[in-house]
């Protein structure tokens, strides 16, 4: 546009202008705006599929443990559709299931599938339920080493319980006792629950001044009881106090 001195005719030549490209300036800006939109309702989309997607796999998850071997069909069929971290999460729970079973050579192969779809965050229970079949196969020392390769300190407690199966396993049963006994330290300090399991493997290799994990268990269920009560006096107080 020639630069104009006269207001009229800048004036002019704007309309001219606004006259001639105001249709391609209008249908850029309807189309972004509907791309905006389109954009926003695929990532609403999307969250709901992965909402869908997550409580399908924990419905599955409930299944394994309730119904073991006999769920592994429907569990199979999700697998089929999903070569994505959803698959890879319910392909390590079908790999325990397997493993009870002592079907180790699928329990290997929901390893390798975890492995080619899992995130890299997965890679820490990857490794344990691997060193559970290498140990499974008599693969002691591999087994150890998988577990030693494991850096995340939040899986620490879980690690030292399979150590103590491996030790279990090749009647090694102090070491196991040391194992078992560090788990269950470990969960203590953290204030987390001691599992049934736990408590049998090391009740099963106590020694002479060790403390009975079913009395650490029945003593954090009081601390937990205890607790909820003066939340739930404290609540009260706040509620009258209102």
């Amino acid at each position: 546009m020639d630069i104009l001195t006269d207001e009229h005719e800048r004036e002019e030549a704007v309309r001219k202008w606004w006259h001639e490209h105001w249709k391609p300036i209008a249908l850029g800006v309807a189309i972004a705006l509907l791309g905006l939109v389109a954009v926003r309702q695929y990532q609403a989309y999307d969250l709901s599929q992965k909402q869908e997607t997550a409580f399908e796999v924990y419905q599955l998850q409930n299944q394994l443990l309730s119904r073991g071997n006999a769920a592994l069909g429907d569990a199979q069929k999700f697998l089929d559709e999903h070569d994505d971290i959803y698959g890879a999460i319910l392909a390590l729970n079908m790999a325990n299931v397997v493993l009870q079973a002592n079907n180790y050579t699928e329990a290997e192969r929901y390893i390798d599938f975890a492995k080619d779809n899992g995130s890299e965050l997965m890679q820490p229970q990857i490794s344990i339920v691997e060193a559970r079949l290498q140990a499974q196969n008599a693969q002691y020392d591999q087994a150890l080493a998988t577990l030693d390769s494991i850096s995340s300190d939040a899986y620490k407690a879980e690690i030292l319980e399979v150590r103590g199966d491996i030790f279990m396993a090749q009647d090694k049963t102090d070491e196991a006792h040391d194992a078992y006994l560090q788990a269950i330290n470990l969960l203590k300090d953290a204030k987390l629950q001691i599992s049934p399991m736990l408590q049998m493997k090391f009740d099963n290799v106590i020694q002479p001044g060790d403390t009975p994990a079913y009395k650490i268990m029945a003593e954090q269920a009081q601390e937990a009881a205890a607790t909820l009560q003066q939340a739930s006096q404290e609540a009260a107080a706040a509620e009258e106090n209102q």
